[in-house]
């Protein structure tokens, strides 16, 4: 009769553990102080401060603003950083290179040489049409475009790119409640503020049969709205 064997208990397979879910790509472009560059960002406000992350950038590239610095001095000043964000803009489609016109705002991949790319801002001046070609059964563009630098190194500078580097600006402002409910906390400080200067700068009272004058620095709630 055959020994038994002993049976080697089987490890218990270790439960399949879904990939997380992809992060969507970002909804927003910050226009960074540093470099003065594009970078896909997303905001969050902590401890007060409106914290910009850098999309693919450690934590040691992000931006702060507190609300009380020297950036946000007045409501000019909130307003410019307010123009340092927008929309993400995307790459222009081989096929709808047709839709560009000149004077159109494109945001372009600009070499820095070393292999280190960035994004600045460019207008475009013409369109070089020329016959699209078929690859693996897409359509790829080989117009040329002549564009005018606004932005980075080469400011003020004409090249003639590809659409492999050209990029649209969306024209519609960005939407972000982040950003709208920090800057609107920011801008009601200056509305509290002006009001009282508004208070202080008109004289008491004069005496009976005279009438006070009206002081001429008035101020529009309207003009401290801000519109994202």
């Amino acid at each position: 009769m055959p020994k038994s064997r002993k049976r080697t208990p089987r490890k218990p397979k270790a439960p399949v553990v879904p990939a997380p879910p992809r992060r969507p790509p970002p909804r927003m472009e910050y226009r960074a102080r540093s470099d003065e560059a594009w970078y896909g960002a997303r905001l969050v406000v902590q401890d007060g401060s409106l914290r910009v992350m850098f999309e693919d950038f450690l934590e040691d590239a992000d931006e702060w603003y507190h609300p009380d610095a020297p950036e946000l001095a007045s409501p000019r000043a909130v307003d410019a950083l307010r123009a340092r964000f927008r929309r993400s803009c995307p790459a222009l489609d081989d096929a709808r290179c047709g839709d560009l016109r000149p004077g159109d705002q494109l945001c372009l991949a600009c070499d820095m040489h070393g292999g280190e790319i960035k994004y600045y801002d460019a207008v475009l001046e013409a369109v070089e049409k020329a016959p699209h070609r078929t690859v693996d059964r897409e359509e790829r563009c080989a117009c040329r475009f002549t564009v005018r630098w606004t932005e980075g190194p080469r400011r003020g500078c004409w090249d003639k790119v590809g659409v492999e580097v050209v990029c649209c600006v969306q024209e519609s402002p960005i939407q972000d409640p982040v950003l709208t409910e920090f800057l609107d906390d920011v801008a009601k400080r200056f509305g509290d503020d002006q009001g009282k200067a508004t208070v202080a700068s008109q004289p008491a009272p004069s005496g009976e049969g005279e009438s006070a004058p009206v002081s001429s620095l008035t101020y529009s709630s309207s003009s401290l709205s801000y519109s994202f």
